[in-house]
């Protein structure tokens, strides 16, 4: 009997990838993955895209340093069309900025994906439902939503949901030391009754 590894647990259990893309060696699902972005983007993929795509693709924690206009965006897309359309994944992208969240979720409204942005005037119980059954492809969060929000993290631990996330991307990670400033209120949201019901 071969012994499970921390990678094959983490396969076993949320979105798993298209079984034909991951059965491929590394050059041959690059080159799926090119081919894919030039029938999407109309142009080819940067290696480094290609790269960073792959080692998602094999279980691995990446952090990607690049610049204005790379195309970082596109990773998570890349990364996402690797997913059964049928399972609904969601790619979680946290985000400092909520004008930053509308406009990725403008964008990847524009490349054909659904898309929100959480934040306090627009996330409730009735969003929270809809991103439960996976409705959107990528849900954009700031730091003040997912450090603060009793709904939010009443949503995340949803066994419902925890089968959605593919990919969760720390967005404009420079900026993390930030959110130490936003106060955390997780201690007292214990102490309150549920938010999200009938899902």
């Amino acid at each position: 009997m071969a012994r499970s590894t921390a990678r094959d647990e983490w396969r076993a259990s949320g979105i798993r990838l298209l079984k034909k893309m991951l059965e491929r060696p590394n050059l041959s699902l690059s080159a799926a993955i090119a081919n894919k972005a030039i029938k999407q983007y109309g142009q080819v993929a940067k290696p480094l895209q290609l790269k960073t795509v792959v080692n998602l693709a094999r279980g691995c924690n990446v952090i990607l340093l690049a610049g204005t206009r790379f195309g970082k965006s596109q990773i998570s897309e890349l990364y996402h069309n690797l997913t059964p359309k049928e399972s609904k994944a969601v790619v979680v992208v946290l985000n400092p900025l909520d004008a930053l969240g509308d406009n990725q979720v403008l964008e990847k409204k524009q490349a054909g994906f659904t898309a929100i942005n959480l934040t306090k005037l627009k996330f409730n119980p009735m969003e929270a439902r809809k991103i439960t059954r996976g409705e959107y492809n990528f849900v954009y969060v700031s730091p003040e939503i997912f450090l603060n929000s009793q709904l939010f993290t009443q949503l995340y631990f949803l066994p419902k949901f925890q089968n959605r996330p593919s990919l969760v991307v720390v967005d404009e990670a420079h900026l993390i030391y930030q959110w130490g400033r936003v106060k955390s209120k997780r201690g007292r949201a214990n102490k309150k009754k549920p938010l999200l019901t009938n899902v």
